[in-house]
C-alpha cells in the first residue's frame, strides 16, 4: 500500500499542525491532527504490529489472547473478537482504534462505530502486504523511522527466503487445521502463502471456500507430500515431528500415503503461523526446513 502523508499548515504567524492522511485496506482515508497516542487493538496480530514498530507504548487497550510480546500482556483487554467491551473502550479514551478487516465481529465493529472514535482497518492479504501495514501504521502513531527499520528488516527476511527456495522441487502439502470436522485452508488463507513461500503446494488450495471441511478420503486420494498442523506455541518456532496427542495420529493408519511412508507428519507454532505478524516468517523458516529435509 502507498503510504500517502499529507500536511496541513494552519494558524496564525508561526504556529502550525501537521494532520495525517492514510488510506487503509478498504479503501478509505483516514485523517488524524495528530498521531495516535492512546490506541486500541481489535486482534492479536495487530498488537504484534504495534509493538514491532516501536509504540507498544501507545497501547491502552488490547483484545484476548494479546499476548506478544510479553509486554503485551499488561495492555488492559478489552473483550474478544466476538464481543467488545463498548463501556470499557469508552472509558480508555482512545483516540485511534485498529481493526482486522473480516477478522473481527462485523455486528461488534458497527457499533463500536457509535462511539466516533476515529477508526483504521487492516486485512494484509499475504506476507508481502504485511511491511506497508507495518510502515502505514508508524505513519499514524508517529513512529515513522522505527516503523520503517522494522519494515526493511521484514522485508530482508522475507525476500532472502523466496530467493532460497525458489525453484526447488514443488512438494504437495496438506496443511490441518482440525480433525473434527477435517478442515483445511485454501489459496486465500495466508498460511498458503508461506507454504508457497517454502517451494509447496496446498493440495486443497483451490477449494472455493476459504476454510474447507473434507472428507478422510479426499486426503487420501490427494496423498500428500508432507502433513503439517498447529501446536500450542511454546516459544520455540521451529516444527516438531507430531507425535501421539496431535491430531495428525489418525493418518498413521494410512502407511500408503506419502507423508506417512516417509514420516512427514508435522506440528508448526501456532500463533506464528496463522497470526498476519512479524513472526510468521519465523513460522516460514520452520516450514521451509521440514520441506527443504522432505526434498532430501
Amino acid at each position: 500500500m502507498t503510504v500517502v502523508v499529507l500536511l496541513a499548515l494552519s494558524g496564525v504567524g508561526i504556529a502550525s499542525a501537521a494532520s495525517i492522511t492514510v488510506k487503509d485496506d478498504t479503501n478509505q482515508t483516514l485523517t488524524l491532527d495528530k498521531p495516535a497516542q492512546r490506541v486500541i487493538s481489535l486482534a492479536p496480530s495487530l498488537t504484534e504490529i504495534v509493538f514491532a514498530i516501536g509504540a507498544g507504548d501507545k497501547l491502552v487497550g488490547a483484545i484476548d489472547y494479546s499476548d506478544y510480546p510479553a509486554a503485551a500482556l499488561k495492555v488492559p483487554r478489552i473483550g474478544s473478537n466476538q464481543r467488545l467491551d463498548l463501556e470499557r473502550i469508552a472509558a480508555l479514551k482512545p483516540d485511534l482504534v485498529l481493526v482486522w478487516h473480516r477478522g473481527n465481529a462485523l455486528r461488534e465493529v458497527e457499533k463500536l462505530r457509535t462511539l466516533g472514535i476515529p477508526m483504521f482497518y487492516i486485512e494484509a492479504q499475504d506476507i508481502a502486504d504485511l511491511p506497508g501495514v507495518m510502515q502505514r501504521l508508524g505513519v499514524l502513531l508517529g513512529v515513522g523511522p522505527s516503523a520503517d527499520e522494522a519494515a526493511q528488516r521484514f522485508r530482508h527476511r522475507h525476500d532472502k527466503l523466496r530467493s532460497t527456495y525458489a525453484g526447488r522441487k514443488p512438494l504437495r502439502v496438506f496443511y490441518q487445521i482440525g480433525d473434527k470436522p477435517l478442515l483445511t485452508i485454501n489459496d486465500r488463507q495466508i498460511i498458503s502463502d508461506v507454504i508457497r513461500l517454502c517451494g509447496g503446494i496446498n493440495v486443497f488450495g483451490k477449494e472455493p471456500m476459504t476454510v474447507p471441511q473434507l472428507s478422510t478420503e479426499s486426503v487420501i486420494a490427494a496423498d500428500p507430500d508432507v502433513i503439517f498442523t498447529a501446536r500450542k506455541s511454546d516459544g520455540d518456532p521451529a516444527a516438531k515431528r507430531a507425535d501421539a496427542n496431535s491430531r495428525l495420529t489418525s493418518w498413521q493408519t494410512y502407511p500408503g500415503m506419502m507423508a506417512v511412508k516417509n514420516r512427514q507428519l508435522w506440528m508448526v507454532s501456532g500463533d506464528e503461523i496463522s497470526r498476519h505478524g512479524p513472526r510468521i516468517l519465523d513460522a516460514a523458516e520452520a516450514v521451509c526446513a521440514v520441506l527443504e529435509g522432505a526434498r532430501r
